[in-house]
């Protein structure tokens, strides 16, 4: 493994570590924390050793930017304790995940992957994103394994999961197609060598051209450094770019029990005073401050605060 592999596997498996360590400790209001260890290659059959007895798989199927599917494996029984946890409970392991564990453990990964995958996509200038997450226990049979997840090759990368009561490693699992795609859009796959510079003439060459040229002609001759071109047309090219819009009127956060307890009827408190401004953000930048309206029986959003149209530019950049 080379210096950039080494390279790209660090950055993509801290990406996942410190989202998993946030949003493991904002559901329950515990600390965690997660290290990336360096990756290794590992074949179907051999994910089944990863983990003592059953195991859990956790199987997120990108739908924007990447094709494939990227998967997790932890053990069952530090699985339904991460569960508990988040449920408000102290760490109470269990035999099986169902029903609201399993609904529980499949939001929380898609949380990960939703924090995660914005990291990689500010790396990559690309939006990545998943569809669903997909919750399956594993016995701990090679040939279960293989049926799952096929014959192909799979990164490792381990990450070391501690918090007071809990200590395990919670494995990334990569297929190599998946890697791939991700090394180029990261910038690590193989780069085509730049053409060699044209040669230029040095002043002093310049000065004294062969034939007797005289030095006003020799000045002529030499090459003149030229300004940045700007092409205006450039802008043009963006400018039907689709990017999504989103009125925010507030925000709050709860941990997941709280989150399973709501009913119709329930009421959230928001973060935002009754009189205070609605949020325009566009692309998840805020870039317009105004105040919901009704037009024709549907609402709308009039604008009252906004940047100029340069520093709306620069904020999506």
């Amino acid at each position: 493994m080379d210096a950039r592999d080494t390279e790209f596997l660090q950055k993509t498996g801290s990406a996942f570590a410190e989202s998993m360590a946030s949003v493991f400790s904002m559901l329950t209001g515990r600390e965690f924390q997660l290290k990336a260890a360096p990756g290794e290659l590992v074949d179907a059959a051999g994910t089944a050793a990863l983990q003592e007895g059953t195991s859990v798989l956790v199987k997120a199927n990108y739908q924007k930017g990447l094709s494939g599917t990227i998967i997790f494996s932890l053990p069952l029984k530090e699985g339904t304790i991460l569960v508990d946890l988040m449920l408000g409970g102290d760490g109470a392991p269990s035999e099986e995940l169902v029903g609201d564990s399993k609904d529980a453990l499949a939001e929380t990964f898609n949380q990960v992957m939703g924090s995660a995958n914005q990291t990689l996509s500010d790396l990559a200038g690309e939006t990545f994103a998943i569809s669903n997450v997909e919750i399956l226990a594993m016995a701990p049979e090679a040939s279960a394994f293989e049926e799952q997840l096929g014959q192909g090759a799979f990164q490792n990368i381990a990450l070391a999961t501690t918090q007071d009561s809990l200590s395990t490693t919670i494995h990334l699992l990569l297929p190599d197609l998946l890697l791939q795609q991700l090394k180029r859009k990261l910038g690590f796959g193989e780069l085509q060598a730049a053409p060699p510079p044209e040669e230029v003439p040095t002043a002093s060459a310049a000065q004294a051209p062969s034939g007797g040229s005289s030095p006003a002609q020799a000045r002529h001759q030499a090459p003149v450094a030229a300004g940045p071109m700007h092409d205006s047309g450039n802008l043009e090219l963006l400018l039907d770019i689709q990017l999504p819009v989103v009125v925010r009127m507030g925000q709050t956060e709860m941990q997941m029990g709280e989150l399973l307890k709501l009913t119709p009827g329930s009421i959230l408190e928001l973060n935002r005073s009754a009189d205070a401004p609605v949020e325009l953000l566009v692309n998840g930048k805020l870039i317009a401050k105004g105040e919901v309206v009704v037009v024709d029986g549907n609402f709308a959003f009039r604008i009252t605060e906004i940047d100029t149209r340069a520093a709306r530019i620069r904020s999506l950049a």
